[in-house]
């Protein structure tokens, strides 16, 4: 089965802190933390950075809560594809539970985690250049 996907996109690792989860991973990779935001919706505090051509997501809630360690997991994986619509529609014929796909995080793409059938590995699919960018006036 091709889903047409073309490259791993990012690697999504969450925690409860995810800002020192991220900064242990820059200050003992040599990785730049190239930018933070704050998720639309969720308020979840994201920060992204680069190795080699994989991008790095370090997720965690908005508001860090007490803790006694950081802990954190690898939460998946992203494929970025060519046709999401194919690549969709191909996964459900091959019996994987699907999201519908919806506007991502980055400007322009559609992204559809793929929900069962993983074997407990979870991946999503994203494709860029689906949608519209929006300028600011």
């Amino acid at each position: 089965m091709g889903i047409g996907a073309t490259h791993i996109d990012h690697i999504v690792i969450s925690s409860n802190d995810s800002a020192a989860t991220a900064a242990l991973f820059s200050e003992n990779l040599g990785l730049e933390i190239k930018r933070t935001m704050s998720r639309p919706g969720t308020g979840a505090h994201l920060e992204f950075a680069k190795l080699k051509e994989v991008v790095l997501e370090f997720a965690g809630p908005g508001t860090v809560q007490p803790y006694d360690e950081v802990k954190a997991k690898l939460s998946g994986f992203v494929l970025a594809v060519t046709d999401m619509g194919s690549a969709v529609a191909a996964l459900r014929a091959a019996g994987f539970e699907t999201t519908e796909p919806r506007a991502a995080v980055q400007p322009g793409a559609v992204i559809s985690a793929v929900k069962t059938g993983t074997h407990g590995v979870p991946f999503a699919l994203i494709q860029y250049n689906a949608l519209p960018i929006e300028t600011k006036g």
